[in-house]
């Protein structure tokens, strides 16, 4: 708002100028729209106003087409990525849209985060009907104290690098969510071999096993 009344309200700012303030209030607006749409998508997830759409998901096939679409984030950033399964096809009862989702937000906080690693890996493992899908990057360790905080809105581990990294704070509040949606879980863990986020999920949709709780958003 304030470059944008500098930029009403004076008459005489050089062209220079002008084009820098311009650039700084379309940014700013760019992430303003991202946080809304977040906070929207949190909020309906929060209380329930989402319907899922189960179906047949091959989680293979789900996270080698999110990987494709993250190449040139992967190219811009100097990444390598990989992915690894047990099994060629893991077919699990889930919303795909949902999944997406998920999945979208914990490998791009991964190439945010863990640009210095220089890869990122997925790996897939099914144990009997449970299947952990596993986001891997080597970059900065996480620390302790901030481990049991980085699911919770708004927080971020480096608050300084909010601005460079362009996040809002709730993708992986938003990746806990679905997850709990579909009875299963993500923990995640960091040491000096990587910053690991596990996702559990069941290869069948027990709709008994998920109890959803209205949380508070403030």
């Amino acid at each position: 708002i304030g470059y944008m009344e500098l930029l009403v309200n004076g008459n005489n700012i050089p062209e220079e100028t002008r084009d820098k303030y311009l650039k700084v209030a379309y940014n700013k607006s760019l992430r303003l729209q991202k946080l809304i749409e977040d906070l929207f998508g949190f909020t309906k997830l929060n209380y329930g106003k989402i319907a899922m759409n189960i179906a047949k998901v091959d989680i293979v096939k789900l996270m080698a087409q999110l990987l494709e679409e993250f190449y040139p984030n992967f190219m811009e950033n100097s990444l390598e990525y990989s992915l690894e399964s047990t099994e060629n096809q893991v077919m699990i009862e889930a919303d795909g849209d949902l999944l997406a989702r998920l999945f979208d937000n914990l490998i791009n906080n991964a190439i945010k985060y863990g640009k210095d690693g220089k890869k990122v890996s997925v790996v897939i493992r099914k144990v009997d009907d449970i299947v952990h899908v596993a986001v891997i990057n080597y970059g900065k360790v996480i620390p302790k104290e901030d481990i049991d905080k980085v699911f919770n809105k708004f927080y971020r581990v480096e608050q300084s690098r909010s601005v460079n990294t362009g996040g809002t704070g709730l993708g992986l509040a938003i990746a806990k969510n679905i997850a709990m949606m579909h009875g299963g879980d993500i923990v995640v863990q960091s040491d000096l071999y990587g910053t690991i986020f596990d996702v559990t999920l069941s290869v069948n949709y027990n709709k008994e096993k998920y109890v959803y709780e209205n949380r508070d958003l403030i």
